[in-house]
């Protein structure tokens, strides 16, 4: 099995803002051996940030100073062309673009504010298809086309710290929460961009972040409200879903959702009807990351059923690109047992990645 088809099962995060940055151009030509399916930008460099905190320097200060992709308009077009002409015109380059807090393009470097999912959901249609129009016509002109929005995760625990307070949901009710996003998913594929619901099978009723560790929402977990979304979505063009680093043990005792064969394939693409492309969060997340290194998690995540695994290498302090370990793992998973399927299964992955390009209207 080439390593070169395996490679496209990965989006990764890259190092560097500016073309001919040795360090930006080490980690592209790295995604270029892999044959990476996607890379992810983002706008501060979190190793950098927590450096500078421990060196004492004020948060908001370090924040400002540790910058990883995204410095202004300008940069971010020469950034994504230059990736396009290393990687191919067939890469994805993702982004989380939800809005609000959760933004990666924002004023504080020269782009348009787009609104929190919070303040979106009390829009009138009007409003609501406008402020979804600006949001994906500014993404597609930066040479961005998957964005990791909408968040299609209920209001359900107010306290809530990753998902409530940072008003990340559209609101408690499904029915709203879906309405919003049908909104988002189909302004973005009129823009030519891919649009991704989040964070299966729910993360609106935990009461933890995965970023930081394992979140348990067995006792939370309300089942029919929080998969109604992904019911009423899931024949969406041009839409993917991410899955959660979540644990729910009546799902699966042992393995968090996004790990998991029980969620991906038997809930999310057998009772749920999913056809689409499944994508994992991060796995460099502490949920993952405490339990299981970047190689192992990779292949875990594809035997589960995901079709792009996410590395935004961005929370450690790795030194070396992990695409060329990762892409080369894969592969070998891929021919020697470890995921079912082998070839056939890696060629149903492909075709998924095909027809969602195909689905917003950029197909090669």
């Amino acid at each position: 099995m080439s390593k070169n088809a395996a490679g496209r099962l990965l989006c990764v995060g890259i190092r560097g803002a500016e073309p001919g940055d040795p360090l930006l151009e080490s980690d592209l030509e790295a995604c270029r051996a892999a044959n990476v399916g996607g890379v992810i930008l983002f706008d501060v460099d979190v190793p950098t940030w927590r450096r500078l905190e421990a060196e004492g320097v004020a948060p908001e200060a370090a924040r400002a100073r540790a910058v990883r992709n995204i410095i202004s308009p300008g940069q971010v077009l020469r950034l994504t062309r230059r990736i396009r002409k290393v990687l191919g015109p067939d890469v994805f380059i993702a982004v989380d673009q939800e809005g609000g807090q959760v933004a990666r393009l924002t004023s504080a470097h020269g782009f348009r504010d787009d609104p929190s999912a919070r303040a979106f959901a009390a829009l009138d249609t009007a409003g609501r298809r406008e402020a979804a129009r600006s949001q994906a016509s500014q993404l597609a002109r930066f040479g961005f086309d998957l964005n990791f929005a909408p968040c299609v995760d209920l209001a359900l625990e107010p306290d809530n710290p990753v998902i409530a307070r940072l008003d990340r949901a559209y609101a408690a009710d499904p029915d709203v929460v879906t309405g919003c996003a049908r909104t988002v998913i189909t302004a973005h594929r009129t823009a030519g961009v891919a649009a991704c619901l989040k964070h299966f099978p729910g993360h609106g009723s935990s009461r933890a972040d995965t970023h930081l560790g394992a979140v348990d929402i067995t006792a939370t977990w309300r089942r029919d409200c929080e998969l109604a979304p992904y019911r009423a979505l899931s024949g969406e063009p041009g839409a993917a879903a991410m899955v959660a680093h979540v644990m729910h043990r009546d799902l699966d005792p042992d393995l968090p959702a996004s790990l998991s064969p029980a969620v991906v394939t038997d809930l999310l693409r057998g009772e749920l009807g999913f056809d689409g492309v499944i994508v994992t969060d991060s796995i460099d997340m502490r949920a993952i990351a405490d339990r299981w290194p970047p190689a192992e998690a990779v292949v875990m995540a594809v035997a589960a059923g995901a079709d792009l695994v996410v590395d935004g290498f961005n929370l450690d302090e790795r030194p070396e690109h992990p695409a060329p370990v990762l892409a080369a793992t894969l592969a070998a998973a891929l021919g020697d047992g470890r995921i079912p399927g082998g070839h056939k299964r890696l060629g149903e992955s492909l075709a998924r990645l095909a027809k969602l390009r195909a689905g917003i209207g950029t197909a090669g």
